[in-house]
């Protein structure tokens, strides 16, 4: 039977091809027809499959029609870090200060802190109705908006329109500073 040059298993573009194929595996062994590629986007032929390239897990998932790699959500590791606000002296019994806490996102918290018989407590400094801040006003934390108002000690409610308490934080004092524990 003749070669016909003519014939796609002889053209010059299967040549070239199975050329490439034989130095790429001349190179790589047989490492590259036993790992095909993952990354992100890259297609992939089982719904649901999972593969971990170094230390990265894909998914196959259906995208617009197509199967394609794409990463595992994961649950990121919280971060917690505690910030010396203040000096323990700065803050006497019965006293509220307002600090700024820096935050590992690159941004400031607004804490209350208030010294009471019992510790320290530090709450965020935005009413859990508007958002507004809250400010000590006798007794009481009032927020600047529409004056609820809270007890600076623990948090709680003592008139609405807020129905929530203010949102605590954790609070210490060592070496002569008081620190608050931001969970980023």
């Amino acid at each position: 039977m003749p070669i016909d040059p003519k014939s796609p298993k002889n053209s010059r573009r299967a040549f070239i091809a199975t050329t490439a194929a034989a130095f790429v595996w001349l190179f790589t062994g047989s490492r590259a027809a036993a790992a095909p590629s993952v990354s992100a986007g890259a297609p992939c032929k089982v719904k649901g499959r999972e593969r971990t390239v170094d230390g990265v897990t894909f998914v196959c998932r259906n995208a617009k029609g197509k199967l394609v790699w794409r990463r595992k959500p994961g649950n990121a590791a919280e971060k917690i870090v505690a910030v010396r606000v203040l000096e323990s002296a700065e803050l006497g019994i019965g006293e509220t200060k307002v600090v700024n806490v820096p935050t590992t996102a690159g941004g400031t918290a607004g804490v209350v802190l208030t010294r009471t018989d019992a510790g320290i407590t530090a709450l965020k400094v935005n009413c859990t109705h508007a958002g507004f801040p809250v400010a000590r006003v006798g007794n009481v934390l009032q927020c600047e908006l529409h004056g609820s108002q809270f007890e600076p000690g623990t948090g709680a409610v003592v008139t609405g329109p807020a129905t929530r308490p203010l949102i605590r934080y954790d609070a210490s004092e060592a070496s002569g500073g008081i620190y608050v524990t931001l969970n980023a």
